[in-house]
């Protein structure tokens, strides 16, 4: 699966013809390739971060904070099933002004 979002970022790349921006560049002054290869590589974070869930569920860990042990509420699993910290321990993974 991650086979498909890498050939399609050099795709991207090739029609390109260059790297694409450095992160942070205005939206609005972005190449559509620049577009493209963002959310292919938001995508592909994605897809690792459920493939990890899934090792989780396979090894019994599903379900418990990597950061503390706690459980993560089912409210956040059910809006994140992929979601490997319980909110606390996320928050403090997170700089100030970050989301």
């Amino acid at each position: 699966m991650t086979g498909d979002i890498d050939r399609l970022a050099e795709e991207a790349l090739a029609s390109a013809g260059s790297r694409p921006s450095p992160p942070g560049r205005a939206a609005a002054t972005a190449t559509p390739q620049e577009f493209s290869l963002e959310l292919l590589e938001r995508d592909e974070s994605t897809v690792r971060d459920v493939l990890d869930a899934l090792e989780r569920v396979r090894v019994g860990a599903f379900g418990f904070c990597e950061s503390c042990g706690a459980a993560v509420h089912k409210e956040r699993l059910r809006l994140m099933p992929h979601a490997k910290n319980c909110i606390a321990c996320q928050r403090k993974r997170k700089g100030p002004g970050e989301r």
